[in-house]
């Protein structure tokens, strides 16, 4: 049975320890560990109610596919997050402006039909599957030459010098933004990040909103779009300004959608990127039969999504009573769609907490969402993963991870599944 009440563990906010009774969401090492917990929750309890607020986790494949498929009755309009108060106890919290979800800037992730339709439309010839597939050349020569150094060095920091730079470069670039940038715009996209993983206390929220509204690249590149007779149509930021001058989006909602695509885009990569190749170094085997089996690098990456997505959920708010999975859900609770733990459904698949990459049908999962808001960047996820792995694998005849697989840890956030770091030890070919 799952535990029905509340927990007693240390919180950190504010830095200093303090003994905090609530729900085992929380707790430190289920944050780190989270997959045993979410299993109870699906045998028991698959529309958890988190004590002391109105939200609720959902984490049934079934029941995750009712709500997604009707989003009159779950609204994806919200901007609160789950999180701990300064006295340590869950909430649902504004990352940053405390105004009401109808008043809010609702952009893909949080916005409904029709305007979650209206505002992909616009992104969907530069962030296509065909379009992104075409820029495969460019990615593979930036992981090479990423690559060089730490394979003549036999290590690499891979978190730090691989899986969180190269993402934010390509980003940079489909926004239309120089290399130069990426550095400041990695800074802004994990503060968005970091401002609704759940442990932020007061003091930081300040410091994270100040980093989020300082989008200057994106604000700059944006003006000159705007100002310009022929926007560059191959890029974010030239076809959102074109959608402007057309009517089709108004200026606060294109700089929205930019700002999440700089929060998201490279996210979802970096912490894809990190997982997968921590699986491939604690799996010896599964890296030579990938090796010779190249053809089955794109099934792994799915694999890897499946087991371990880069976001842990996202929000829905319940727009009317009504009943969901036999609970009463009142008008205005919300919902936190728990990708992972549906994603290990054994109803789902057969053993589906190992990595299978002989499985049918790898893209059925979660992984990326599902349905209107299945993730618009999956695309360049995809690309980016599997020409990673690829080329690590054709470079290193072995890699393993150089710390104890103990010592390893995610960042702490209710919200992504990133590593801190991941030192690995590189034989070369």
């Amino acid at each position: 049975m799952i535990p029905t009440g509340m927990h007693g563990v240390g919180s950190e906010l504010g830095g200093e320890m303090a003994t905090r009774t609530f729900d085992p969401l929380f707790d430190p090492a289920i944050v780190e560990e989270p997959h045993a917990y979410y299993a109870q929750l699906r045998e028991s309890d698959p529309v958890h109610r988190i004590e002391g607020t109105d939200a609720y986790l959902v984490t049934r494949p079934q029941l995750i596919r009712q709500v997604v498929g009707d989003p009159s009755l779950y609204s994806s309009r919200t901007s609160e997050f789950l999180g701990l108060t300064e006295t340590g106890t869950p909430a649902m919290r504004s990352p940053a402006f405390n105004t009401p979800d109808d008043e809010t800037l609702a952009v893909l992730a949080t916005a409904d039909p029709p305007d979650h339709t209206r505002q992909r439309k616009v992104l969907s010839r530069v962030l296509s599957t065909a379009t992104i597939n075409a820029r495969e050349d460019e990615f593979r020569s930036l992981i090479d030459g990423a690559l060089n150094k730490p394979l003549q060095q036999g290590r690499v920091e891979w978190m730090s010098d691989i899986a969180e730079p190269l993402p934010m470069v390509m980003v940079s670039r489909l926004l239309g933004l120089p290399d130069s940038d990426v550095a400041a715009l990695k800074e802004q996209g994990y503060a968005s990040v970091e401002q609704i993983g759940g442990f932020v206390p007061e003091d930081r929220r300040a410091v994270l909103l100040d980093k989020m509204m300082e989008l200057g690249p994106v604000i700059e590149g944006f003006a000159v779009a705007r100002a310009s007779d022929h926007p560059n149509p191959a890029t974010l930021i030239g076809v959102c300004a074109t959608a402007v001058r057309n009517g089709y989006l108004d200026e606060m909602e294109a700089l929205g959608i930019l700002g999440l695509i700089l929060s998201a885009g490279g996210e979802s990569t970096t912490s894809l990127l990190g997982t997968g190749v921590r699986i491939l170094a604690e799996q010896p085997e599964l890296q030579d039969r990938l090796r010779q089996q190249t053809d089955l690098i794109a099934a792994f990456v799915e694999e890897t999504c499946r087991v371990e997505p880069p976001f842990r959920g996202h929000y829905r708010r319940v727009v009317t009573d009504t009943t969901l999975g036999g609970v009463e859900l009142p008008s205005g609770s919300r919902l936190v769609l728990v990708w992972p733990a549906a994603n290990r459904d054994l109803e789902g698949c057969n053993q589906p907490e190992q990595i299978d990459v002989d499985r049918p049908n790898p893209r059925q999962h979660l992984g990326f969402g599902w349905g209107i808001h299945l993730c618009i960047g999956a695309p360049l996820a995809r690309l980016e993963a599997r020409v990673t792995f690829e080329q690590l694998l054709a470079r290193t005849s072995s890699f393993s991870v150089e710390a104890s697989p103990d010592a390893l840890r995610h960042h702490r956030s209710l919200m992504v599944r990133r590593l801190v770091e991941l030192p690995l030890t590189l034989q070369p070919r």
